[in-house]
């Protein structure tokens, strides 16, 4: 006869394993690792991840039609000026479905840190996420460390900085 402790935790185990299975091929587990080797930045100028070799990555999802990141991107934009000289790199990726309209927002609003487009080929890379914004970040190894949904306060984004 077998124990009704083992029962319950084996039945929790085969409970749990599909969304193991599901976990393990997700992008945005942490441990994982950057998913792309190059990007095109909307400045035309292209981006391979050995170029960002032993830096802090914070890869912020946007969109210029999106409300929470138009308070966001402010803050993110502090982020990359104060500490990029410090290893801290971040890279921007816009959702927007135009690119013309990605390039128009970043350009009015005189953003310095670089960013890209996600286009059809870098969806396959870089995944959408379902709603914007999104930060992610991986620190000196490559290894995803964290990974926020939503709006974040300036100082939870200035936080981010303790990854370096």
């Amino acid at each position: 006869m077998i124990p009704r402790r083992n029962l319950i935790q084996a039945g929790a185990l085969v409970a749990c394993l599909p969304s193991l299975v599901f976990s393990q091929n997700n992008s945005t587990d942490i441990g994982s690792v950057i998913q792309w080797s190059q990007v095109k930045l909307l400045n035309d100028e292209a981006l391979n991840s050995s170029q960002l070799k032993g830096q802090v990555l914070v890869t912020y999802f946007w969109a210029s039609w999106c409300p929470f990141c138009a308070q966001q991107t402010p803050e993110i934009e502090k982020l990359s000026v104060k500490y990029q000289s410090k290893g801290l790199f971040v890279l921007g990726v816009s959702v927007d479905k135009d690119l013309s309209a990605a390039k128009a927002h970043f350009q009015k609003h005189r953003y310095s840190f670089p960013s890209t487009w996600l286009d059809p080929q870098l969806k396959s890379d870089l995944k959408k996420p379902s709603a914007v914004p999104v930060v992610t970040v991986y620190d000196k190894s490559g290894l995803l460390v964290q990974h926020e949904k939503g709006q974040m306060f300036a100082e939870d984004v200035q936080a981010l900085s303790r990854w370096i």
